[in-house]
């Protein structure tokens, strides 16, 4: 068997060739590239009630709790959220009685959200902070991702 090695060390130099020509195209965009909007991007959820959202919402949301609103960062791991429900109906293994004067404000805004109501917070249930305001329950998952948390510090 006869191997054409000229066809073989032409591909084997066009390589170099390529990969060279491809790392200076992505280095030319790595520059170019702005990650510090990325702890903008954010989802909005609506639910009439919990059944409706199960798959979206936490566990702990309470079966009869309706007219739900989310707003979720995509990027990191922060939520705001909004129902029509009461702390009592809060029956879940994760939720404890807390003091929520320590929560961190959130950096998520929506006009339903009432500013500083997680520092009323009442109840914990996993990461999240829980208070009763009305008829509603409002809640709020800080962010946890470092890169996140940076960038806001840096944009206050």
């Amino acid at each position: 068997m006869v191997i054409n090695t000229k066809r073989i060390s032409g591909s084997i130099a066009a390589s170099p060739l390529l990969l060279g020509v491809m790392l200076a195209a992505t280095a030319c965009n790595v520059d170019r590239f702005d990650d510090s909007k990325a702890y903008k991007k954010t989802e909005t959820h609506s639910f009439s009630t919990a059944t409706d959202g199960r798959q979206v919402l936490p566990d702990w949301v309470p079966p009869n709790a309706t007219a739900i609103d989310e707003i979720v960062r995509t990027t990191g791991d922060e939520r705001i959220l909004r129902m029509t429900s009461s702390v009592e109906a809060l029956d879940h293994p994760g939720c404890a009685e807390i003091d929520g004067s320590d929560a961190r404000p959130p950096s998520l805004s929506a006009g339903w959200w009432q500013s500083g109501v997680e520092s009323a917070s009442t109840v914990k249930c996993g990461d999240w902070y829980v208070v009763q305001a009305g008829e509603h329950l409002y809640a709020h998952k800080p962010e946890a991702v470092q890169f996140i948390l940076d960038q806001l510090v840096a944009n206050e």
